[in-house]
């Protein structure tokens, strides 16, 4: 392993090159400004949750009509997220929807139908009009990465970032490594943008395959846990989310079956979604998933997929936009004999994340303000791993915002970055590279599978209060053997500290299931011993910040914005 330490001064760093990353590099580069980029990919047009491809994308278009309007969407906001949810950021999200959705179709995205010639829209989970496109976007991410790289960006593929810098409660950048050649980086930065994605790996799914994951497996919190180190506030940590995939193959799809019109039915024959909810198969994703393990729950399983009643077009459309995500999909169904067109498919409920708790505009991650700046100044964060989330759109939005922020941050910042202590810096890589080569450690995996086994049995989508007081204690149990952990090679290196931040965030997310003592959204946090929705007690965010034993927890009402919250701005108020 090379010794030295490559040292980079840069205006922005973007710790991931996905969807939020790309777009949050985008203004800093046509500002002018050095940006440098951090992603664990190969390759930064395919790395991210879309890598291969996205067949829907939310926006309002401001076409004319009222429901295609940003204030008519924000009217109907609260709803949407039972109530827990910054307004402030969301609004700002959907008021900059049409300007984003312009500009990415000004960077070559076509979102148009290729038949038609027009955009093919269509209304699915719970939301008030037809705002997500139905589209082919295989070459989605391909148009951000090519505008990153004109832009002159230094892109550091293979690369992770395990610490940011910090100094009196602001970011100047971050150490890193690469799990190929060994090389460790020390980036300092008068801006720094966190947009690394959600939290998977954390749950047990029906295949026992810890990759084989619904969403990308390799979003493992690490920007949630580097800035819940850093002193950045967490919000909505409690809610989880999951999807419903055909079983024995875990893969996106859901929301271009509901919108398509597809049904859900039990081993009776029975559609029981609108037992659930009055839109039926519309329903929140949230409140989908919920229906879908209540069923199992009553002996109601296997539950299925029914198509058979829809016309060869939407199953044309269907058939070829459920391979964009995944392209393995028809080779799936091909080998499992199975037709879609004419007969019922088995589905299962998908392993759980922490992203958005099944609802778009609340998301579960790092508290931001309108600028998309965290707790800590002149961090920024966007995507998945930030509180606002919706999607795709969701994630280039604020990451177009985050980038706008970071470059005003960037412009009123003087002097000169401070120095790490070499001392701190030797430190950390130290601890790091003990890993490697350990005869007597324990494998990362072994670590990563007693996580998963104690998310599922003892925080799951069915909490008490005696078994999220069980996986505390279990996980704090784990958190003491993380510095034994073993690690073959580099390659093993970074899924070591993947499983120290998926252990940080499922400690998280425990500590704040048992601080919300009801039931919200479904699935997205359900108390067996507090069943009910309690607006009156709860109708509120709860935060989790570092405090010096572990996770502490405080609440703030819904009625304020996430940044009233911040330090920062109690110190400077």
């Amino acid at each position: 392993m090379d010794q030295n330490w490559t040292t980079l001064d840069t205006d922005l760093l973007v710790v991931g090159g996905g969807v939020a990353g790309s777009m949050a590099a985008i203004p800093a580069l046509e500002a002018g400004l050095k940006v440098v980029i951090c992603e664990k990919g190969r390759v930064l047009d395919h790395c991210g949750s879309i890598g291969c491809g996205v067949d829907h994308y939310l926006t309002v278009m401001d076409t004319g009509p009222e429901w295609d309007t940003p204030e008519f969407l924000i009217k109907h906001v609260p709803e949407l997220t039972d109530g827990i949810v910054d307004m402030a950021v969301a609004g700002r999200v959907i008021r900059e929807m049409p300007r984003i959705f312009r500009k990415i179709e000004s960077l070559g995205v076509d979102f148009r139908d290729r038949k038609t010639g027009d955009y093919y829209r269509l209304r699915s989970f719970g939301l008030p009009g037809t705002y997500h496109i139905n589209f082919d976007g295989t070459d989605f991410k391909k148009h951000l990465g090519e505008r990153v790289r004109k832009g002159r960006a230094t892109v550091l593929m293979r690369t992770m970032v395990v610490q940011l810098l910090t100094e009196d409660n602001r970011a100047y950048g971050a150490i890193a490594f690469n799990f190929r050649s060994g090389e460790w980086y020390v980036i300092r930065a008068r801006s720094v943008v966190l947009a690394a994605g959600d939290v998977n790996r954390i749950s047990r799914n029906a295949s026992g395959l810890a990759f084989d994951s619904w969403h990308i497996p390799y979003n493992t919190g690490d920007a949630q846990a580097m800035g819940y180190t850093a002193g950045a506030a967490l919000a909505n940590m409690e809610s989880v989310e999951a999807t419903l995939t055909p079983k024995g193959f875990s893969c996106q799809g859901l929301n271009a079956l509901v919108s398509l019109g597809a049904y859900f039915v039990n081993r009776a024959g029975e559609r029981f979604m609108f037992k659930y909810d009055s839109k039926g198969e519309n329903a929140r994703r949230a409140v989908i998933a919920d229906g879908v393990i209540n069923e199992y729950l009553l002996g109601n399983g296997p539950i299925y997929l029914d198509c058979r009643h829809l016309p060869q077009e939407l199953l044309d459309r269907m058939e070829h936009t459920l391979q964009v995500d995944r392209y393995t999909l028809p080779a799936f169904y091909q080998q499992k004999g199975v037709n879609f067109r004419e007969e019922l498919v088995e589905i299962s409920v998908s392993e759980l994340s922490i992203r958005r708790s099944g609802v778009y505009f609340r998301g579960s991650g790092l508290a931001v303000d309108v600028n998309g700046e965290t707790a800590v100044e002149a961090l920024f964060a966007a995507g998945d791993c930030a509180t606002v989330s919706g999607g795709i759109s969701g994630a280039a939005v604020l990451g177009h915002i985050a980038g706008e922020g970071a470059v005003q941050r960037v412009r009123s910042t003087t002097g000169a970055l401070p120095d790490p202590d070499r001392q701190a810096l030797e430190a950390v890589r130290a601890r790091s590279v003990a890993h490697l080569g350990r005869q007597d450690g324990m494998p990362w995996k072994e670590f990563e599978d007693a996580t998963r086994q104690t998310v599922t049995d003892y925080v799951g989508v069915r909490r008490t209060e005696k078994g999220l007081q069980l996986a505390l204690e279990t996980l704090r149990a784990l958190a003491k053997r993380e510095p034994t952990l073993r690690a073959d090679d580099l390659h093993g290196l970074m899924r070591v500290h993947e499983s120290r931040n998926i252990r940080q965030n499922a400690e998280i997310m425990a500590v704040a299931s048992l601080a919300r003592r009801e039931t919200r959204t479904g699935s997205a946090h359900r108390r067996l011993d507090y069943p009910q929705t309690d607006d009156k007690n709860w109708r509120k965010f709860v935060l989790v910040e570092r405090g010096p034993e572990g996770p502490v927890v405080r609440t703030l009402s819904t009625e304020r914005p996430l940044s009233d919250a911040f330090a920062r701005r109690a110190a400077t108020a």
